[in-house]
């Protein structure tokens, strides 16, 4: 039977004869550590470790060579070795655990041949590392405003990769953080699932945030252990090895040890140390090396990379041209006028003047969404966006040859419909106001965000119906055939709301995604700005108006004047103001109780008004 042995270091040699050498029931001989003269036992010897993480990184590598089976004791210096094993809280405990384990192998981390026992980080990991999420929650506090603090200096900077696979990839991080298990750790419960100390593969976990917002985000719910799942610039590598080079030399954490090299290389050496695994380190027999695995999707390439590289992270995050080329070939798609278009645009603006004509609201919200004047505003957004002469030229042609046809079809199905009727679907749109400008410009970021997030493209349907382009285009073109100028006007700046507003805030959410950068932005911004405000000005007036006429009627709904009770009142701010109600008396009124009753609410409202009223005898 092999010897036992007890590894510890000088400044604990009263602690290890007097607590520690106790608890053993079989014979253990102590040995003092000298890194300068490394102790040799012979093979299969049990060497207990009560070792800070510095000397203990030596000895794991001794016992490798010499084959030894290791059992980790958890010394007050030895953090790192209580996450990588998985070690009870105390001697008494994890001493009580060996007793009842078995010897198995498991896997080394080693970085440029030096063993890592807990985890490498190059950059920033933030806490993505193991032990990062098991903190206390003021300790989580602390070192999220640190992070937050130094979020603004962060630069990535540009890596190549190797795998053991040979398979190269060049990208920009911000942080890469390689482990070999993540077991006692939150990480294998929320980001690596499939993770084994004796698997042969190592895990590799590369942060490419675009921005300081994305990056700010994930920082946050951190906090508070809300990152239930990885997050979108999280990308991963398992493998039995990597490689890493940078431009210029590395800096990097071995253990939370500052180093500097060249380049590193990092391998995994397949159940090399035998150990005694404590009762909460998984060790699975059945557990073997798998394929090697990528999880790269969302890694920068392509011009991105230098776009990113050496320099702070932007507050909002640009997408390089290849990132978008096919939203891009949409949107000039969208731009063209094409025979289904000038198709769609008739069929749609007939449709809605018959159910204007017809006040069928059902028929209107079908012309809604069959109407294809959504598609040409977007892509005008984006050209205004990134400054796209051609993309903007298409658009406007586009936009220009739907609005004739609109106008000349509906203008023609008005001379054709004997009838020259406001209907209640016609009115409402001839007085349009801020909240009509609130609609387009929420209506504006919903189709901005559909058009460049697929899976958020079935809700382009909701955005045309909220956003209503051809009816009020469909309105000014039955007031210009009945050659009324005040149901055209109307209509008319209604439709010119909504294209100011989801125009402006269609190119913003454009911006806002990192479609283009501010600098080449502003200019359209500012056209876009510019055409909201002057849209604005009829607007201020007609909201100031309605606000009026809701004030009026909150008054006067449901009081009683000269033992009258009015009801359904309705105000409408002509000159002079006219009141629409519904008397409630028990009587019948004559011109004198009439009077008298105007009389008492004009002095109510401290103004004259002209009244209509509909009286309601109740016995």
């Amino acid at each position: 039977m092999a010897d036992s042995f007890l590894l510890f270091e000088p400044d604990a040699s009263d602690m290890v004869s007097q607590k520690l050498v106790p608890l053993f029931d079989d014979v253990i001989l102590p040995k003092m550590w000298d890194a300068n003269q490394p102790p040799e036992f012979k093979a299969e010897s049990l060497v207990y470790c009560y070792l800070s993480d510095e000397s203990l990184t030596t000895a794991i590598g001794l016992a490798v060579e010499q084959q030894w089976v290791v059992a980790v004791l958890p010394h007050p210096k030895a953090n790192h070795a209580r996450r990588a094993f998985s070690l009870a809280n105390s001697p008494e405990k994890a001493l009580a655990e060996f007793q009842q384990a078995e010897a198995t192998k498991i896997d080394v981390l080693r970085c440029n041949q030096q063993v890592v026992l807990n985890h490498l980080v190059v950059g920033n990991s933030f806490n993505l590392r193991p032990g990062g999420h098991n903190a206390s929650w003021r300790q989580r506090i602390a070192q999220t405003w640190q992070n937050i603090r130094k979020i603004s200096d962060i630069k990535p900077q540009k890596l190549s990769l190797t795998t053991g696979s040979d398979t190269c990839l060049e990208t920009s991080l911000v942080g890469l953080v390689i482990i070999e298990h993540a077991q006692g750790s939150m990480l294998s419960k929320r980001i690596l699932t499939d993770t084994h100390c004796n698997d042969g593969m190592l895990e590799s976990m590369l942060l490419a945030p675009r921005s300081i917002m994305e990056m700010f985000r994930f920082l946050v719910l951190a906090m508070f252990g809300r990152v239930v799942k990885k997050p979108r610039f999280l990308s991963l590598i398992k493998s039995k090895s990597i490689q890493v080079s940078g431009e210029s030399e590395l800096e990097y954490w071995h253990d939370s040890i500052p180093s500097k090299a060249n380049s590193l290389t990092i391998d995994c050496e397949h159940r090399a140390l035998s150990i005694l695994p404590s009762a909460d380190m998984l060790c699975q027999d059945s557990a073997t090396a798998v394929k090697e695995s990528r999880k790269i999707a969302n890694l920068p390439e392509g011009e991105a990379i230098n776009a990113l590289a050496a320099k702070p992270l932007p507050w909002i995050a640009h997408a390089a041209k290849e990132e978008f080329k096919d939203l891009y070939q949409l949107l000039r798609d969208n731009a063209t006028t094409s025979p289904a278009f000038l198709t769609l645009m008739v069929l749609s603006t007939l449709l809605a003047t018959i159910g204007l004509y017809a006040s069928s609201a059902p028929v209107i919200i079908g012309a809604m969404i069959l109407a294809p004047l959504m598609a040409p505003i977007i892509s005008l957004s984006m050209a205004l966006t990134r400054q796209d002469p051609s993309l903007m030229t298409a658009s406007l042609g586009t936009l220009f040859t739907g609005l004739c046809v609109a106008l000349g079809f509906a203008a023609s199905a008005s001379f054709i419909i004997p009838m020259e009727v406001i209907t209640p679907e016609i009115s409402a749109r001839l007085s349009p106001n801020l909240l009509d400008l609130g609609v387009a410009i929420i209506s504006g970021i919903a189709g901005a965000y559909a058009h460049a997030r697929i899976d958020a493209a079935k809700s382009l349907a909701g955005v045309a119906i909220a956003v209503a382009l051809v009816p009020p285009l469909a309105v000014t073109g039955i007031g210009l055939g009945w050659l009324n100028i005040g149901v055209a006007s109307g209509a008319f700046l209604l439709f010119l709301t909504n294209l100011a507003g989801i125009v402006f805030s269609a190119a913003l959410t454009f911006l806002a995604l990192g479609f283009a950068p501010f600098t080449r932005a502003k200019k359209g911004l500012g056209i876009a700005l510019v055409a909201v405000t002057l849209v604005s000005i009829p607007l201020v007036f007609s909201f100031n108006r309605l606000s009026e006429e809701a004030k009026i009627v909150q008054r006067l709904q449901g009081k009683t004047f000269n033992q009258v009770l009015l009801r359904t009142v309705r105000a409408q701010s002509t000159k002079p103001l006219t009141l629409h109600l519904q008397l409630v008396s028990e009587h019948s009124l004559n011109d004198q109780q009439l009077d008298g009753l105007k009389a008492r609410i004009e002095q109510e409202l401290g103004r004259s008004f002209q009244l209509e009223a509909s009286i309601i005898i109740r016995r």
